[in-house]
């Protein structure tokens, strides 16, 4: 993955940035950061505190830190600091650091919140303690951008309600649960996703609404817990399986091609069967032979059905050798495992699927797939049965030419007759199928290719580069060169009970 070689020329770069600098300034820690956002009835950010723990992976005496905080403290300790503008020196006598401070600094997501009662948007304290239909909209707004992407955060949101209190709870890309008297209400929101992927599906993913029906509004404390992630390791293998698809895609443009090329040719050969028994007419012709329409009508019916009847009797045989090739293409399987996932996924609202789930609905796509080649395979053994018995009932009316007495010259004729218009609808038939051929061609195989090596990998590349920005982003309030950083938000409005 591309993501995975940038990632490891970063780290090889930083180490050997380590290694050369100066010992003094080199910060030997990790920093695990946690903001804290008091959040007004609207969504406004009230007061911002930050807390930081430097952990001192080498035992070092001083610790230096970079910061934006101000009213620094130390939180767990006697350890004293010395600040000199954004520079903080810790010392640190070997142990790890927690300090709090605060900060004006602009938030990288904030949040807006809107009320709704009977349909009438309205402040909070308007409608605290009235009964209604009530709609909370939470939503996201992502401040952080790097050329054309978003930092990809995503956001859990949190929060209970009395579950006496209130009738018919809704939530749009979340989950409710209750344990008979609180009822628990999570969500999902990624603000900028949308932005960054232009995805149609993420348009909305930047928002949570909580719905329900209530004969006395109280509210409790809304959680929401903003992360810098996007992707975890497992998700991770997919983005190699899309890569072993595109390579599949050309596969499978390629083999569409040999099919319109082999419908072509087949269409060539039908007319020049055309072209051959309108010849034999004319040579029959001279020869004064000719046949009646109804036994020739009759011969080609019995031939017909013979054909039909062999082939049929087939179906069992050619539908167990589809399903062998079908779950023998290791790439096939795969793409539809894949398939299954996204129909799974979005069947879910976007939430990941277990995997009995996701072989289900392969398994029903194998299914759907089987039938439909077992019927295209015996399709065209059927159309090649019927070439068969022109092409002998041809060689067969040949032959009779040369044999008969000139007194069935004229039956002859007429069952040539039967055959040129047999032959004429094949080759109408043979006309259609290479023009539905190259129609299915351009216009299915062709084009999914090139959705799948166009906009699905455009699409994964720019989710790798957002799985990049998602590992860069390493503080808010600041970090020391060198160090290695992991930053959430905890954002939290108050609850609003009735006095």
């Amino acid at each position: 993955m591309k993501s995975e070689v940038y990632k490891k020329v970063l780290l090889a770069s930083l180490a050997t940035t380590m290694a050369v600098a100066p010992l003094g300034n080199v910060a030997a820690m990790s920093q695990d950061e946690t903001v804290y956002v008091n959040l007004g009835s609207a969504g406004e950010a009230q007061s911002i505190s930050v807390t930081e723990h430097l952990i001192n992976d080498l035992k070092e005496n001083e610790l230096w830190d970079e910061t934006v905080l101000e009213d620094i403290e130390n939180l767990n300790g006697y350890e004293t600091f010395a600040v000199d503008g954004s520079k903080v020196t810790w010392q640190a006598n070997n142990k790890d650091i927690y300090y709090r401070g605060k900060t004006t600094k602009e938030l990288p997501v904030e949040m807006e919140i809107r009320y709704t009662l009977n349909g009438e948007e309205k402040p909070v304290e308007e409608i605290i303690g009235k009964s209604g239909q009530v709609e909370i909209e939470l939503k996201y707004i992502n401040h952080s951008k790097v050329q054309d992407l978003y930092t990809p955060f995503v956001v859990a949101v949190a929060t209970t309600l009395d579950e006496s209190k209130v009738e018919d709870l809704q939530v749009t890309n979340g989950k409710i649960v209750s344990n008979g008297r609180k009822i628990a209400v999570t969500a999902v929101a990624a603000p900028g996703l949308y932005e960054s992927l232009g995805i149609e599906e993420l348009k909305d993913v930047d928002k949570v609404k909580i719905s329900f029906e209530t004969e006395k509004l109280e509210l409790n404390e809304i959680y929401s817990i903003v992360t810098p992630k996007l992707l975890d390791a497992d998700s991770l293998k997919t983005f190699t399986q899309l890569d072993e698809l595109y390579g599949s895609m050309n596969t499978l443009s390629n083999s569409s091609k040999q099919l319109v090329k082999g419908a072509s040719e087949l269409k060539r050969g039908t007319q020049e069967l055309k072209s051959g028994i309108a010849s034999a007419k004319q040579k029959l012709q001279s020869m004064n032979i000719s046949i009646d329409n109804v036994t020739m009508a009759n011969i080609k019916a019995a031939a017909s059905n013979a054909a039909t009847n062999e082939v049929e009797a087939q179906r069992a045989a050619v539908a167990a050798r589809v399903k062998e090739q079908i779950e023998n293409n290791v790439v096939l399987m795969n793409a539809l495992e894949l398939q299954a996932a996204k129909m799974c996924s979005e069947a879910a609202g976007g939430m990941d699927c277990p995997m009995e789930n996701i072989t289900e609905v392969r398994d029903q796509l194998v299914q759907k797939m089987e039938a439909t080649m077992t019927e295209s395979s015996l399709t065209m053994l059927k159309q090649t049965a019927t070439q068969t018995a022109a092409a002998t009932a041809e060689k067969v009316a040949s032959q009779v030419a040369d044999t008969v007495q000139k007194k069935v010259t004229a039956l002859v004729g007429t069952a040539l007759d039967s055959m040129l218009q047999g032959t004429a609808k094949l080759a109408d038939g043979a006309t259609k199928l290479d023009s539905g051929m190259t129609k299915f061609d351009r216009d299915g195989i062709q084009t999914l290719t090139n959705f799948v090596n166009g906009k699905v990998k455009v699409t994964t590349d720019r989710v790798e580069r957002l799985l990049v920005l998602a590992d860069q982003y390493d503080n808010y309030a600041g970090i020391a060169d060198h160090a290695r950083g992991t930053t959430k938000f905890i954002m939290m409005t108050g609850a609003r009970k009735v006095e």
